[in-house]
């Protein structure tokens, strides 16, 4: 087993910004001949951990199968001295890998006791706020600006490891640990993307504050134009359903496609009701009772309501307005709608909470 220990120089500032002790951490990402524990084995595991806030990199590689022991039972032992463990994906692979090596060769292994941060599963859910092709490490990298030396992927390394375990070449042996370096080195300057994932949750959950600007109605579309209290380290835009969402910046831009039609409002309580047919709306029982028995008939859940004609205001939410009727265009569409009021202008609280709701939606 080769083991390479060495300082490294490197930007931490990230780091420190969203960690108090670095020294607490451990970047690891391994490398494996393929995706079957039984079959296949670790070939490299490497880590950067920090030394009073100093950056050091240690890789312990394989020269044969008959390394792979070592290697897995050095990096476990390693590990148990740092309280928090930082991967990319490693949950779904290096860390059920690892741990079903270490109980074939029954090694004892404290990996799940270990506090771990996966970024890939924290990137995920914002995958399509960023605009991003895939969340893989290096997609991730190219987003953020940051370029490689190495040009090989993974699967390619593999027949590089086999072709070293022969000649125990330097130039295989470099080309499979700098792609396991560039892979840590990326793995920490891509913590800058949960930066973009902390805004991106703070907006669904209303964490950042906002001021409403200015709301217009043109052409059966209210626009609302908002400015954040900080800025938002990505632009996006989105449409779904009735909505219409831009952020650049500080700059909200929310757009909702209004419906002027005749809505109808349901009653819960249908067994009060008739249904008149003449009227195609449904009365209360003590007013039907004057109604000719021919022009009615028992309401039904599909047939208790009464209808508007109006403006309406699509909701995604119904615990934003209070008092307030709740139309539908039948009993089988579930979009929600309340009728557009002359004050909307002035309804501040309304306001607010429509664009929290279309928020949350992100």
């Amino acid at each position: 087993m080769i083991i390479i220990n060495k300082n490294i120089d490197m930007d931490t500032h990230i780091l420190k910004r969203r960690y108090d002790d670095l020294d607490d951490l451990l970047f690891f990402d391994i490398e494996t001949t393929g995706f079957s524990y039984r079959r296949n084995i670790v070939y490299l595991i490497g880590c950067i951990y920090f030394v009073n806030e100093m950056p050091t990199i240690i890789q312990w590689l394989a020269e044969n199968e008959n390394d792979e022991y070592a290697v897995l039972y050095e990096f476990i032992k390693f590990s148990n001295d740092f309280k928090r463990i930082v991967h990319y994906n490693g949950t779904s692979f290096d860390i059920p890998f690892i741990t079903k090596k270490a109980l074939l060769y029954k090694i004892d292994n404290n990996l799940s006791h270990i506090e771990n941060v996966d970024i890939y599963k924290l990137v995920r859910p914002c995958k399509h706020v960023l605009n991003l092709e895939n969340c893989k490490l290096k997609t991730i990298e190219k987003y953020l600006g940051i370029f490689r030396k190495d040009t090989f992927t993974g699967g390619e390394l593999i027949q590089q490891y086999i072709d070293f375990t022969k000649s125990k070449s330097d130039k295989e042996k470099t080309n499979l640990l700098l792609h396991n370096e560039e892979d840590l080195i990326g793995l920490i300057k891509v913590v800058e993307i949960l930066d973009y994932v902390d805004t991106y949750n703070n907006l669904k959950q209303n964490n950042i504050a906002y001021k409403v600007d200015d709301i217009d109605i043109s052409e059966l579309i209210m626009t609302i134009h908002l400015t954040a209290n900080t800025e938002i380290p990505f632009d996006y835009s989105f449409t779904f359903d009735n909505y219409y969402i831009h952020i650049n910046h500080t700059e909200l831009l929310i757009k909702i496609q209004l419906l002027d039609e005749e809505l109808k409002f349901f009653f819960d309580n249908y067994k009060d009701y008739y249904y008149i047919h003449s009227e195609d709306q449904a009365v209360h029982k003590y007013v039907a009772k004057y109604i000719d028995k021919s022009n009615k008939s028992k309401a039904t859940s599909e047939t208790c309501y009464i209808k508007k004609r109006g403006i309406f205001i699509p909701l995604l939410d119904t615990y934003i307005v209070k008092n307030e009727k709740i139309f539908y265009l039948s009993k089988k569409n579930k979009t929600k709608y309340i009728q557009l009021q002359d004050d909307i202008h002035n309804n501040t609280l309304f306001t607010d909470n429509i664009c929290t709701s279309i928020l949350k939606s992100l």
